[in-house]
This record gives structure tokens, C-alpha cells and sequence, in this order.
């Protein structure tokens, strides 16, 4: 199973580093934007009663605070208090008030008396903890926790990270690994586990086709009422690189 203390300190230690990440990376931010936007859109079609979202693992509230922007009612939960205390900040300094701002383990949501109402949410963004989950039954809890949240004609967008990412900036920036550690990234490419440096954080990388596989056995373990929409891509074939030449 997944130490998630392990995430969570490297997060805590790192909150301000990974804030200026979210905000400078245009083209995911643009793309996932445009994404929630279209289910939005949607959803207000559907109803007139104002947009309720969660945001688990929105980690310092890059999101949540544009979305509280657009007048939604917005739950912000993370795993790391500093960057819940600079989403605060954060929101503050934007003139938003989120709704909550909870402190939680993607992995425990359903304990959370907050967090965890079922059929609560239109919106539920689940677009950091997945690819910190090691073990395939975690990710597959978090997902079916984020569809009982949702209401019925809701949406669950949720992200992961492939392998293939991870293989092309490292292919950029240290080229030289891949043969170095053969072994190492033989293990990788089969089970996904990114445990390199496991003191100072872990991560899982996925195929496509594991996503679609993820979906299909929450159908078998009953919610049949969840679908696959669609898979998107949020960068370009090069990366951060390719942002960095846009710059």
C-alpha cells in the first residue's frame, strides 16, 4: 500500500514550488479549464440551481479558486495543510471564499463527514491523487468514492500521469538513466511504480488502456451507472519543454 505520509511532507515541503508549477503550466491549465468548462455548460442546462464542486487533491487551489471565480460553491481537500494554508491565502488575496477547506487522504474521503455526502456534488475534480497511488485497489476506491459523491448526472474528471511522460522527460533531461538503471525501468515500464526515491516521494504511471480498464471494473463491481466519456491529452508531445520555447 501507499505511504501517503511520505507525499504528503514532500508536498508540505514543497507547496510554494508546486503552486508556481500549476500557474505556469498554460497549456494543461488551458486544456483542463476548457474541459470543466464544456461539463459547466452542461450541468447549467440541466439545472438552475447553483454548481456545487470538489476538489480532491486540488492541492493549493489553482482550480477551486477559478472556479469560485465563475460563482460555483466550491469544497477544496487536499493531503497537505501548507498548501490548504496557501490555498487560503490564495483565495483570500482573489476575493473568492471557498466553501471548505479540508484537510484530508483521498484514500479515507468516506470517513470525512465533510467531504463525503453521496450524490452531493455535481462536480467532483480528482486531479492529483491518482497518480500517487501505488496499489491498483487504492485508485480504483478513490475513483468509486468520487462517483457516489457525484450526483447522478454529474461528472468525475480525473487525472493520471503515463508512463510514457515520465519516459520522455527523462529522455530530455537525463538520458543517460534509462541505461544506467535498465533494471530499474524494466520493473517501471511493468507495474508502473515510480519508487526511485521512496523517501522522498512515490508515484504511479499508467497506459491508456489501464484507465479504460479502471472504469470497466468499477462497472463489474456494480456502479453501472458510471461511463468513460472521454480521454484527453493536457500536454504536447514535448512537455514542459515545449511551454518553455512558447515562453
Amino acid at each position: 500500500m501507499t505511504d501517503t505520509s511520505v507525499v504528503g511532507k514532500w508536498y508540505d515541503q514543497n507547496a510554494i514550488l508546486e503552486h508556481n508549477r500549476l500557474m505556469t503550466s498554460c497549456i494543461e491549465y488551458s486544456i483542463t479549464m476548457r474541459v470543466i468548462k464544456q461539463c459547466l455548460l452542461e450541468l447549467a442546462t440541466s439545472s438552475g440551481k447553483p454548481i456545487r464542486i470538489l476538489d480532491l487533491g486540488g492541492g493549493t487551489g489553482r482550480y477551486a479558486v477559478e472556479l469560485a471565480k465563475l460563482g460555483h460553491i466550491v469544497t477544496l481537500s487536499d493531503i497537505s495543510q501548507s498548501e490548504l494554508d496557501y490555498a487560503a491565502k490564495f483565495a483570500s488575496d482573489s476575493g473568492v471564499i471557498l466553501e471548505n477547506i479540508v484537510q484530508a487522504d483521498a484514500r479515507h474521503v468516506r470517513n470525512n463527514e465533510i467531504l463525503f455526502r453521496k450524490g452531493h456534488y455535481d462536480l467532483v475534480l480528482c486531479m492529483g491523487p491518482m497518480y500517487h497511488l501505488l496499489e491498483e485497489c487504492e485508485r480504483l476506491a478513490v475513483l468509486e468514492s468520487c462517483t457516489l459523491m457525484a450526483k447522478p448526472e454529474g461528472f468525475v474528471i480525473t487525472a493520471f500521469v503515463t508512463k510514457y511522460a515520465h519516459l520522455r522527460d527523462i529522455a530530455q533531461r537525463d538520458p543517460r538513466r534509462l541505461c544506467d538503471e535498465s533494471d530499474f525501468y524494466a520493473q517501471y515500464l511493468s507495474t508502473g511504480k515510480y519508487t526511485r526515491n521512496p523517501s522522498n516521494i512515490v508515484s504511479h504511471h499508467i497506459d491508456v488502456g489501464d484507465i479504460r480498464g479502471l472504469f470497466d471494473k468499477l462497472q463489474r463491481n456494480g456502479l453501472a451507472n458510471i461511463r468513460l466519456e472521454r480521454l484527453i491529452g493536457c500536454e504536447g508531445f514535448l512537455g514542459v519543454a515545449w511551454e518553455q520555447l512558447l515562453i
